[in-house]
């Protein structure tokens, strides 16, 4: 893992309480105890507090984090679908190896599921809301760089693949993607000088866009397949110095 400094530990808490904030006012995650267990739990497994192989006791967790049993064994049941933490007989749960290795395995998986929801995009009868954010894309790109565009930019970037999973009209589809978006969330949280990846982001989301909105399905396709690829090694550079990057 990578070492995490006092200030660095702050600047993350702060980034977390301001996106847990963001996501449940655009309802993306919900409000509820479990989900912010959840979040906790997460984050503190991706900053190394919860270290691989580690045992997580339901009773122990809960009172680290001033709860009942109740939403950890909830939290529990969301991170062992997820493959954060799995259960082992007669051991409880145990913290599952995170490195390059699990978060190429999570973006793999994340990409199969994108790469069909922008084909089934294509299909929709009204491509309005995505010709609108293809347009705000552009304008971003131009846009002055105050210290509220890096916002603006993760921000539409969220919505962009939200509006592509609501056009591809397939509910389990967009139920499995938003599972693995809250993984890929926090470790948002965990990319050192997160801004400098986000032009890259806009840009390789308007090679999407051109063939989605014409409906090609392949070459939208084979864009979105770039992009998640491309999304994956800046996570991994991002969190990873390349002296500890695992193969």
């Amino acid at each position: 893992m990578c070492n995490l400094g006092v200030l660095s530990v702050l600047n993350w808490s702060l980034r977390l309480m301001a996106t847990i904030h963001s996501l449940q006012e655009t309802g993306s995650i919900s409000g509820s105890l479990r989900m912010d267990i959840f979040t906790q739990i997460l984050l503190a497994i991706f900053q190394g507090e919860f270290p691989p192989g580690a045992r997580l006791k339901v009773q122990h967790v809960a009172a680290q984090f001033g709860v009942s049993s109740t939403p950890v064994r909830e939290a529990f049941v969301e991170l062992v679908g997820l493959g954060v933490i799995e259960m082992v007989p007669n051991r409880g749960a145990t913290v599952s190896p995170f490195g390059v290795k699990e978060v190429r395995e999570i973006y793999h998986i994340r990409r199969l599921l994108e790469v069909e929801a922008v084909r089934c995009a294509c299909d929709c009868a009204d491509l309005k809301p995505l010709q609108q954010i293809q347009q705000d894309t552009i304008a971003l790109q131009s846009a002055y760089r105050d210290k509220d565009w890096g916002i603006r930019c993760l921000e539409l970037d969220r919505l962009t693949h939200q509006a592509i999973e609501e056009a591809s009209g397939v509910k389990r589809l967009a139920t499995e993607i938003n599972r693995y978006n809250r993984l890929v969330h926090m470790m948002r949280l965990l990319l050192r000088h997160q801004d400098k990846y986000l032009d890259p982001v806009l840009s390789e989301h308007l090679t999407f866009f051109e063939p989605l909105l014409r409906r090609d399905k392949e070459a939208a396709g084979q864009k979105m397949a770039l992009h998640i690829d491309a999304t994956c090694e800046r996570v991994v550079e991002g969190i990873f110095s390349s002296d500890r990057a695992e193969n």
